[in-house]
């Protein structure tokens, strides 16, 4: 099995069941307990710009090996842990910029502000 690094970009089924499937960022998977059966991610999506939350756009810049077609966005409420095999290895891959992380750790400080 796989160990992905954390700023890894993904496709995986769905853990919010709102599609079959969605890009997720990997946060932490390859320097964790239990990695053999836990990742945890952040889900991306098109429409959390809708959301009254936080949702930066993750722009092309931030980006590096992947591109989505649609504006896509962070939704840094949607963390979860999800079994490795729930990350489809078929579908494009790719990882952040150092851009992009700086930004995925914005978007999670953010959950701590007032």
């Amino acid at each position: 099995m796989s160990k992905y690094p954390a700023g890894t970009v993904a496709w995986a089924f769905d853990p919010t069941d709102a599609h079959d499937e969605r890009p997720v960022i990997i946060l932490s998977h390859e320097n964790r307990p239990f990695s053999s059966v836990e990742c945890t991610v952040m889900c991306l999506g098109t429409g959390a710009k809708n959301y009254d939350h936080y949702a930066p756009e993750l722009e092309n810049e931030c980006l590096s090996g992947i591109s989505f077609a649609s504006t896509t966005y962070l939704m840094p409420w949607a963390l979860y842990t999800i079994p490795p095999g729930a990350i489809q290895t078929g579908k494009a891959r790719g990882e952040l910029t150092e851009k992009g992380e700086r930004l995925v750790k914005k978007a999670l400080i953010t959950l701590f502000s007032v």
